[in-house]
């Protein structure tokens, strides 16, 4: 998931978040299909949850998968209310060229339906960073959508803990996607970026209620503007129905 521009946005509100998908083959919903299709309400019905989002990409335009142009890693924590989704998070991004020295920022965003808000230092203020086309993020790798119509093969991999609790890991298989995404700059100019991604399976973990609490994804993403990036992004979600103050900043004049 690539973070554009000094805001740091999540990685493209989801390079998996496809506007169109291969048609998956039909088959009739297995018990670990029920599941994973329900898991989406039965985790969104908690209201708010608390979320650690880690994302590794690595691009490999004129380099190779094992020696990588760049690579970014991100760290996003923060809280997430379902109804929106919105989103507070703290974000902290480091890159690395193959030569040059490493940098490391740590920015703050805060997604409300389709705004979204960034400081950055060591501006002073919040700045209305744009808008988005697609939701936020909060599963990571892919949008509610891909478990609430997958139609699998879904198979139970058995017991797993997650951070101290028990859970079910699930592989969810996820189809090629191709995304045209829309967005706005911070002066309001539209641009639009457009990725393939690659298939690749799902990891996805649910609690004893059903509800996500971890899912993990590694696929390879091509664009005219990025090459290939092979990215993985791992999404852990706790403290479920727990208060969250979520609310849009004050923007400055001009922001």
């Amino acid at each position: 998931m690539r973070w554009v521009g000094s805001a740091a946005l999540l990685p493209l509100l989801v390079l998996a978040a496809c506007s169109s998908t291969d048609a998956p083959t039909q088959t009739a919903a297995t018990p670990a299909v029920s599941r994973i299709r329900q898991s989406v309400a039965r985790t969104e019905s908690a209201g708010t949850a608390h979320l650690v989002q880690t994302s590794v990409d690595r691009t490999t335009i004129g380099a190779t998968a094992t020696h990588p142009e760049s690579t970014t890693s991100v760290v996003a924590v923060g809280d997430v209310r379902f109804a929106g989704p919105d989103a507070s998070l703290t974000i902290t991004s480091r890159s690395a060229l193959a030569t040059g020295t490493p940098s490391t920022s740590t920015s703050q965003t805060v997604y409300i339906g389709d705004h979204v808000y960034a400081h950055v230092p060591p501006q002073p203020t919040w700045s209305e960073a744009g808008r988005s086309s697609v939701s936020f993020p909060y599963l990571g790798a892919v949008p509610t959508r891909t478990l609430e119509t997958t139609t699998g093969p879904v198979t139970d991999d058995g017991s797993r803990t997650v951070d101290g609790q028990p859970t079910t890991e699930y592989s969810v298989p996820v189809p090629r996607s191709v995304r045209a995404d829309r967005l706005t700059d911070s002066e309001n100019r539209p641009y639009t970026v457009r990725f393939t991604t690659a298939p690749f399976t799902l990891s996805v973990w649910l609690d004893h209620t059903g509800r996500v609490v971890r899912t993990s994804g590694s696929f390879v993403v091509t664009s005219q503007s990025t090459g290939s990036v092979q990215e993985t992004t791992t999404a852990t979600l706790s403290a479920f129905g727990q208060p969250v103050r979520i609310v849009a900043p004050t923007v400055a004049s001009g922001g």
